[in-house]
């Protein structure tokens, strides 16, 4: 099996526990290389896909569909199972978030999954006039400092300044997809979103929580978080309600 490019894998010796990391719209792994740190240390395996078009170039992005950025998450998670773990977790981050809630409705293998922030409907009125715009630019400029000091990231990531228009439609388009078989994801389900994200409505985690059909589901809204969890000063907060779940699965599935 190819190995996907620019994937981070980290593997403590004695690991059986590993997860597959998917990052969100527009940016790359580091995004979520605190979350694989954290896991690491509590010496849980993890393997961060790169998902199609991101850590390129905003013109390589404009060339992908959704069914890329799919393929790249599935072939993600081939790497975590040619590793043979015990147990198999999927943790998802806004975009990535809604890339694992479609692995997860069609995978057998998987334990369970963790939501951060995840997109799965997007409240913006722009967002209507998307086929509209698309007419007239292709790219939309992004203030990358501004967002970091605006939103009290501590953690710089990888983002694409300038974002294609074409990826926003196909965002958009998986959200629905996505909309319509969450309904099929039956596996334990840990879903975190802030309380002062203003780039996903924190309405996003209630509807997935509502949408599952998962019996071991749990919801937690961070107080005081914004959007982007991992890069933020509350990421401890939200990370220290993982390893509850994670011994609530694996306690369920022993049983």
């Amino acid at each position: 099996m190819n190995q996907p490019e620019h994937g981070v894998a980290l593997r403590p010796d004695g690991a059986n526990v590993a997860f597959l990391l998917i990052h969100g719209f527009c940016a790359a792994p580091d995004e979520v290389a605190s979350l694989g740190q954290f896991l690491a240390e509590k010496g849980i395996s993890s393997y961060t896909a790169r998902i199609a078009g991101h850590e390129t170039s905003p013109e390589d992005l404009s060339k992908k569909s959704r069914h890329d950025w799919v393929k790249s998450v599935s072939d993600g998670l081939d790497v975590v199972k040619s590793w043979n773990p015990k147990h198999l977790f999927v943790a998802g981050f806004s975009m990535g978030g809604a890339l694992t809630l479609h692995l997860a409705s069609s995978e057998d293998d998987i334990d369970g999954i963790v939501l951060i922030s995840p997109a799965v409907r997007i409240f913006s009125t722009a967002a209507r006039f998307l086929p509209l715009l698309k007419l007239f630019m292709k790219f939309k400029s992004v203030d990358l400092e501004k967002i970091q000091k605006t939103h009290g990231y501590d953690l710089q990531r990888t983002k694409y300044a300038k974002e294609p228009l074409s990826a926003y439609s196909e965002l958009l388009k998986m959200t629905k997809d996505v909309q319509n078989i969450m309904h099929k994801v039956t596996i334990p389900a840990l879903i975190m979103q802030g309380t002062d994200d203003k780039t996903i409505s924190p309405k996003n985690a209630r509807i997935v929580y509502d949408g599952i059909s998962s019996d071991i589901k749990e919801i937690y809204m961070i107080e005081g978080a914004e959007h982007v969890i991992p890069c933020h000063p509350t990421r401890s907060i939200a990370y220290s309600h993982i390893p509850p779940f994670l011994e609530r699965v694996i306690a369920s599935a022993q049983e």
